[in-house]
């Protein structure tokens, strides 16, 4: 049984506490938040069994802390940490950015591993926390120089059992990727709906118009901006990058809007790549999937659901297919196992669903 601390128990500070007590693997979880408001109400429902407002001795039994707070805090909560838990403790953080962090704490006497789960969320606060998020998403482990290998699959086993699938990336690409992946694109969203408050009309037209496809790429614009304030202040040198390939694109765009071809290539070339995320790897590995077409009709997705379930196939992903001109149908199932899919294969035939395995 393992003894876990957590260092800010937010919406995911919360949710990590809610989804390991869930495990039936941890005895023991301490956290600290600045709301003690929200930690008795995290101890009323039995989530922690103890608390606290600062570092002090009582983290001292954890085998693992997670530290869940904006990434300004990480390095002060890391070193206090650093004074009270046993030697064989691993500290780690759920923080957006990395390299800073890591280069603070190379010479921290405990193991400090760094991790991001890519989760994302317009909400804040325990009272928000879900003992669910984090299944079937991607949980970042980044891996620097110092870290043990023992240490390293330890972390992976906590991941997994939460159910969340963790991806090993080496600390130094980390920042590059997400500013690419993640930070740049709430740039981008937030800039979106700073153009469209500047351009409306006092009637609020374009606001009252705003729906469907600019709410769906607008919506991380919401979420909270003194985490994105310190997220940005952190991997500047790495946003910048990003948005200088950014400008350039745009610039090409803009250079070439009276030509048919370049237009065309431009949606094309996006459309093109924007379709081979289906056949996503975790680590390497090609995830197995079945596509399945459903007819649009009110309890298809469910009874596809209920067949698989029946028959012991775990769905780790589900996406509903919009585009459906590469005829791979309009249910996109990630499974657990080549195996399960090949049984799913079967299974779906024979009631008739039409059905494509994939990968």
């Amino acid at each position: 049984m393992y003894k876990i601390g957590i260092i800010g128990l937010g919406f995911l500070g919360g949710s990590l506490a809610k989804a390991l007590k869930n495990t039936g693997e941890v005895d023991y979880i301490i956290a600290l938040d600045k709301s003690e408001e929200s930690l008795n109400l995290a101890k009323e429902e039995g989530v922690i069994e103890d608390y606290s407002l600062e570092i002090d001795g009582r983290f001292s039994v954890c085998d693992f802390v997670f530290i869940c707070t904006p990434v300004s805090f990480i390095v002060d909560y890391a070193k206090a940490l650093e004074k009270v838990v046993k030697h064989d403790c691993i500290i780690t953080d759920t923080g957006s950015t990395k390299k800073s962090i890591i280069e603070s704490l190379k010479d921290l006497n405990v193991e400090f591993i760094g991790a991001h789960p890519m989760i994302g969320s317009e909400r804040s606060g325990y009272q928000t926390s879900k003992d669910l998020l984090f299944e079937n998403s991607y949980y970042i482990i980044t891996k620097h120089e110092g870290n043990k290998e023992e240490n390293i699959e330890k972390l992976k086993g906590i991941i997994e059992l939460i159910k969340a699938i963790p991806v090993i990336i080496d600390s130094d690409k980390h920042d590059f990727i997400t500013a690419a992946i993640s930070h740049v694109p709430h740039v981008i969203a937030s800039s979106l709906v700073n153009l469209v408050k500047t351009l409306d009309d006092e009637a609020e037209s374009m606001k009252m118009l705003a729906a469907g496809g600019f709410k769906d790429i607008t919506r991380i614009a919401s979420s909270d901006p003194t985490m994105w304030q310190n997220i940005c202040l952190d991997n500047k040198e790495e946003i910048l990058k990003v948005i200088s390939v950014l400008e350039n694109i745009i610039d090409n765009f803009k250079a070439g809007i009276d030509s048919k071809d370049s237009t065309y290539g431009f949606f094309d070339q996006a459309k093109t790549y924007r379709d081979s995320f289906i056949n996503r790897k975790i680590n390497g590995t090609t995830m197995p999937e079945l596509n399945i077409s459903v007819k649009d009709e009110n309890g298809a997705i469910a009874k596809i659901t209920t067949i698989l379930s029946a028959n012991e196939i775990g769905i780790k992903n589900i996406e509903v297919l919009n585009n459906r001109e590469n005829n791979f149908g309009a249910l996109r199932l990630v499974v657990r196992s080549y195996e399960e899919r090949d049984k799913g294969y079967e299974v779906l035939t024979g009631y008739g669903f039409d059905v494509v395995k994939v990968n």
